[in-house]
C-alpha cells in the first residue's frame, strides 16, 4: 500500500471542507471496494426488488406480523422515492413504473435525466447496501424499544395528595 501526502488549496475553508469530505469519501470507498468487490444494481434497481419480494412475503404472513411485514417493504420505496424527487420527477409516477419493471428484470432502475426506469449503469456496493439496511433496521428497533419501556412503565410524577380540610378555603379565592 502507497500512501501519499497531497496539498489542497481553496478560497474558502467551506470549500476546503468540501474538498477534503469529497477526498475522504474517494478513499473510503476505495477501501470498501477492496474488502469485498461485489456489487449489486443501483438507481433504485435493489430497493424495489427488496420492497417487492418483503411485501409478497408479508401476504404469506396473517395478523399484526403482516401489517409490519408489508410496512417494512414499502420503507424501502424510500431510497428511490429521494432519487425521483431529487431528480425532479413525480416520485408516485417513477415507483409505479420501477415496480412494473421490476417484475420483467432485477437490474431497472431510475435514470436520473429523463426519469425514466430501464437498464441503468449505476451500481451500489453490496457492503454499503448490505450495512445501510442492517443499520436502518438496527435503529427502527431501537426506537420502538424505547417507545414500548416508556408506554409500559407508569409516569414517574409526584401522587397527587389528598385533599385536606383547607382546600374548600382555598377553592373560594
Amino acid at each position: 500500500m502507497c500512501i501519499r501526502d497531497r496539498i489542497v488549496r481553496g478560497s474558502t475553508n467551506t470549500f476546503m471542507d468540501d474538498i477534503e469530505r469529497a477526498i475522504s469519501d474517494c478513499v473510503n470507498t476505495i477501501k470498501c471496494i477492496l474488502r469485498d468487490p461485489r456489487f449489486l444494481p443501483g438507481a433504485g434497481a435493489i430497493d424495489i426488488h427488496l420492497a417487492t419480494e418483503i411485501q409478497n412475503y408479508a401476504k404469506t404472513i396473517s395478523g399484526l406480523d403482516q401489517y409490519a411485514i408489508e410496512k417494512f417493504g414499502q420503507a424501502l420505496e424510500v431510497i428511490p422515492r429521494i432519487i425521483a424527487e431529487n431528480t425532479g420527477h413525480k416520485p408516485e409516477k417513477v415507483i409505479a413504473n420501477l415496480y412494473a419493471e421490476c417484475s420483467k428484470s432485477k437490474t431497472v432502475g431510475i435514470d436520473p435525466e429523463n426519469g425514466t426506469v430501464h437498464e441503468v449503469k449505476v451500481y451500489d456496493s453490496c457492503e454499503v447496501k448490505s450495512w445501510a439496511i442492517k443499520l436502518a433496521v438496527d435503529v427502527a428497533v431501537t426506537i420502538l424499544r424505547i417507545d414500548q419501556l416508556i408506554m409500559s412503565k407508569p409516569s414517574g410524577g409526584p401522587k397527587p395528595r389528598a385533599p385536606g380540610p383547607n382546600d374548600a378555603a382555598d377553592a373560594a379565592f
